[in-house]
């Protein structure tokens, strides 16, 4: 009975509104950390996205009361997010619009919130459809050749979202897309890459798909969740432990929140290296590693003058879920010690200061492995990330400009590990940020709002990296630890300096351009130019130019 009543005890203690989370792509979140710059909410931490729309909420209707405070541009921004999430916030729904039952397109070009059906009821039970299509051309040009190549891209599927008991949420979505024109050219989109469908056949697939769902349950302090869905996790513009560059993960997670203190924890399915083998009855069999990352996180908000994380990683392989990682309250560093010494583990310290209004402070130090009687030599051992950032909001009351400045150093050999398998990657493509180890890189980001619906961009990367000496045959001759796919093996060197080995250097401009002229219908312009010069002095000039057009309705 005492168990009983707890639960009940709990469930009675959740908010009565639509529980799920919001993608991480959502701009609701630049604008609540401009808002946590400018002092108008407290204990927003973009350090682990995405949230739970009953914490965005909550976030919403602290600056709806404050809206005196804001600039007209973030006030119709707010109208904006409210208009997006009024059910969540009171369980209206007058700023929706639905295509069915009523069949009235002209209505679906208006400023509402759009879907294609949505249902709720007294039981406290609702669902929300929509079709989510996206149209894309992409144009480059290569300064060496001077050649020019063009594709395109076409995705369209649905997503399904909703809550019942006040308590559980649920999510689905899939797409389906096709591509044309030039092949090569389309791979520079980070979801392609790792995409079954669209490399099952170099030279013919065309077609690609991708999905995403889970099965939320929240309570007052706790959130529990299992699913597919992108996390990214780090601060800045750059994000040093889970990046947009990785393939989505399936995974279990946890979250606790009371007072100052916050714990999370997931456990996740990672892809390891893969075999092909053929069989004149079974033909092609594919075989993957099974591997696994395990992560969880202690937040301390003191105050807006200091909040700090303590955390850490570990990734395992070659046999089915280990319970020693499975359990969120272990400390992994002595759990892996426990489990022999086979598995990669890292610890991390972050931290936030926002004294100045306007000025927000980011800091994160990553300890992949550290002997402290070497520390100060370039042994190969001492793995360290160091990853600094500041956001610069100065202009709160005339117009939203934000400036945000990065910088990332990457010491050799981080993330990888002498076991193949026990790289921080997954398919073969790192977690993290873009960079490579033995790698810096100075990142700067402006973005500005010159009306609500508008938002120009402009994204300045420049990085140096150590790259390790290759023979003809592309194998490492020398290794610098500057691959993460190649952990320090016998023979190596013990003595791996910072940035040594073949200098490359990389020049990325980026500008982007939304304009969103009504509800769920988006148009981007995203142009790029890569500037590299590698060992010998090769210099390389490639523009991308990518029009996308994306609605959900």
């Amino acid at each position: 009975m005492k168990k009983i009543a707890l639960i009940l005890i709990l469930v009675s203690s959740a908010a009565f509104a639509q529980v799920g989370y919001v993608n991480v792509n959502h701009p609701v979140y630049d604008f609540l950390e401009r808002m946590q710059s400018y002092h108008v909410i407290d204990n927003y931490d973009p350090f682990e996205l995405p949230l739970s729309r009953l914490d965005i909420v909550k976030f919403i209707k602290v600056i709806e009361a404050k809206r005196n405070s804001l600039s007209n541009i973030d006030n119709n921004i707010l109208n904006d997010m409210i208009t997006e999430f009024k059910f969540d916030m009171d369980f209206e729904t007058d700023t929706y619009q639905s295509l069915f039952p009523k069949f009235d397109v002209a209505e679906h070009f208006n400023q509402k919130e759009k879907f294609l059906y949505f249902y709720q009821d007294s039981s406290n039970f609702n669902v929300f459809f929509n079709f989510v299509g996206s149209g894309e051309y992409i144009y480059s040009w290569e300064n060496e050749n001077s050649t020019s190549k063009n594709s395109s891209l076409f995705t369209f599927g649905g997503e399904v979202r909703g809550s019942f008991m006040n308590n559980f949420g649920y999510y689905f979505r899939a797409t389906n897309g096709a591509q044309f024109g030039n092949k090569e050219l389309s791979a520079i989109k980070s979801n392609l890459v790792y995409n079954y469908k669209y490399n099952e056949n170099k030279d013919a697939a065309t077609s690609f798909d991708e999905t995403e769902g889970y099965l939320s349950a929240e309570f007052k302090y706790a959130r529990f969740k299992i699913g597919r869905d992108r996390m990214l996790i780090g601060y800045g513009p750059v994000k040093s432990i889970l990046g947009s560059y990785a393939p989505p993960m399936d995974y279990f997670s946890f979250r606790f929140n009371y007072s100052i203190f916050s714990f999370s924890f997931f456990h996740g399915k990672l892809l390891g290296q893969m075999t092909n083998t053929y069989d004149p009855i079974q033909g092609n069999i594919r075989t993957i590693t099974d591997k696994f990352l395990a992560f969880h996180r202690l937040s301390l908000n003191f105050s807006r003058h200091f909040k700090l994380g303590l955390g850490e990683m570990i990734v395992y392989s070659n046999r089915s879920m280990d319970l020693s990682y499975i359990n969120p309250f272990n400390f992994y560093k002595s759990a892996e010690h426990a489990n022999q010494d086979r598995d990669n583990s890292m610890l991390y310290f972050d931290f936030q200061n926002n004294t100045l209004s306007g000025v927000t402070f980011y800091g994160m130090v990553l300890i992949d492995d550290i002997d402290f009687s070497k520390i100060g030599t370039s042994w190969f051992g001492n793995k360290i990330l160091y990853d600094f950032s500041v956001a610069l909001n100065p202009f709160a009351r005339t117009f939203p400009l934000s400036l945000a400045l990065q910088y990332v150093r990457i010491d050799p050999y981080v993330y990888t590990h002498r076991i193949h398998d026990n790289n921080y990657t997954s398919y073969q493509i790192g977690l993290g940020s873009n960079m490579q180890p033995n790698s810096e890189s100075y990142i700067m980001d402006i973005k500005y709002k010159p009306h609500y619906r508008v938002e120009l961009d402009f994204k300045f990367q420049y990085i140096r990296h150590g790259a390790n000496d290759l023979d003809r045959a592309g194998n490492v001759f020398i290794n610098h630890g500057g691959d993460i796919l190649v952990g320090h093996r016998i023979g190596d060197s013990d003595d791996a300096p910072f940035l040594d080995g073949a200098l490359e250097q990389y020049y990325n401009y980026q500008f982007i351009v939304k304009y969103e002229p009504v509800k769920n219908y988006i148009f981007t312009l995203n142009s790029v130019l890569l500037d590299r010069k590698n060992v010998p002095e090769v210099l390389l000039e490639d523009l991308y130019i990518d029009l996308l057009f994306s609605l959900r309705i």
